[in-house]
């Protein structure tokens, strides 16, 4: 698709402070089979970021966090395919060895613990903004051409809404980045829902989009420093965004959403798509041709769906915090290794009472203690650039 680089195209860390970025994009992966085409999605996704940072100039870094690679395979630098001309981008490929990845209980469950990777790469970033995010996701032309122009404000934290795109996308992976982002306009699976409504038990404080996904939470590197990077609480890393979304306005941010044209596309998974496809279908119909023509008042029913499912909640959050509450720590301690970690139900527990704690003002938001993001680690790091 396009001609490998040299890695011999690589620069120290002194040379790089004299080029700071404007913005530096986080990402973790490894090179294994995920899901069958990981490595095409991140190839895809690195293309189109040097040609849209080449486009409209953006002053960016790339960290890649080649995090815990398989041992019988090459490091990430290695298979990934990079134009000799990178523009203004700077590609930082950092190298997290097996032995760091095994002091997580959930190891030998989870190939690459993320939040972790992403701390490694926020403790090392150099630009005025940080935007860690995922390896599976397509820009819109709008929105690098924001972050191009320079102009977001270190007393905001930024949003956008995820689009999620059919994964048939992947064969084009031959094409152009714009034939990519043109599909992407076209082939919208799925839009997170903006936020109307508090959180249950956050009604007293500003509805955040909290739904939006966690792929694009931008703000400046002092404030990640200030907040101690993301919270490390569990391996997973389920339910971290909204949480971070709270952290930024306790730490006196506002929360500014990017119009509509500005996206994050994500390449979606077959199984997840026609799931989330035809169960969509399904209620919409029921609701259009069954429910609505036999109510006089449509609001009437989003009105009882609503309470009911809020019921639903308070009751069913009311067992599990009086289980774990009782057994938690028993069940962390003695249950099996990693399957504590993935239970999605206590993560948003364990979570939730943690915010509300740091809310009210019981413990300080900055969650995690001195050594997160390991900044005593002296680790493999690879710096390209193009040459000038």
């Amino acid at each position: 698709m396009h001609g490998k680089q040299s890695i011999g195209a690589m620069i120290n860390n002194k040379k790089m402070d004299d080029k700071k970025p404007y913005i530096s994009v986080i990402m973790a992966a490894r090179n294994d089979n995920y899901q069958g085409d990981a490595l095409i999605r991140l190839q895809m996704v690195i293309t189109s970021l040097i040609c849209q940072a080449k486009k409209y100039n953006l002053r960016a870094e790339l960290i890649m966090i080649d995090w815990n690679p398989p041992p019988e395979k090459p490091l990430l630098k290695d298979v990934l395919c990079l134009p000799a001309d990178l523009g203004p981008l700077v590609i930082r490929f950092i190298v997290v060895p097996p032995a760091i990845h095994k002091i997580y209980r959930s190891s030998k469950k989870m190939n690459v613990i993320f939040l972790a990777a992403m701390n490694v790469g926020i403790r090392r970033a150099k630009g005025e903004f940080l935007w860690p995010t995922n390896c599976d996701l397509l820009f819109s032309d709008e929105l690098i051409q924001f972050l191009a122009s320079e102009k977001m404000q270190k007393d905001c934290f930024y949003r956008v809404f995820r689009h999620s795109v059919n994964e048939n996308i992947l064969e084009l992976k031959d094409g152009s980045p714009e034939q990519w982002i043109n599909y992407c306009k076209k082939n919208i699976v799925f839009i997170h829902p903006k936020s109307t409504v508090p959180l249950p038990g956050l009604e007293k404080y500003p509805v955040l989009q909290t739904a939006t996904g966690g792929d694009f939470i931008v703000f400046s590197r002092e404030k990640w420093l200030e907040m101690n990077g993301y919270v490390q609480l569990n391996n997973l890393g389920g339910f971290t965004d909204w949480m971070l979304c709270y952290i930024c306005y306790l730490a006196g941010l506002k929360e500014e959403v990017l119009p509509g044209t500005m996206r994050v596309y994500h390449i979606d998974h077959a199984r997840h798509t026609k799931q989330r496809v035809e169960f969509s279908k399904g209620v919409i119909n029921t609701l259009r041709y069954k429910i609505f023509p036999k109510m006089d008042d449509k609001n009437k029913i989003k009105i009882s769906i609503r309470a009911i499912n809020n019921f639903k909640n308070k009751v069913s959050d009311f067992f599990y915090n009086i289980f774990y509450s009782l057994f938690g720590k028993l069940i962390r301690k003695y249950g099996p290794p990693g399957t504590w970690d993935r239970n999605l139900r206590y993560l948003y527990w364990e979570f939730y009472k943690i915010l509300l704690d740091m809310l009210e003002g019981k413990r300080p938001y900055a969650y995690n203690d001195e050594n997160w993001g390991m900044p005593k680690e002296n680790f493999e790091e690879f710096i390209i650039y193009s040459k000038k």
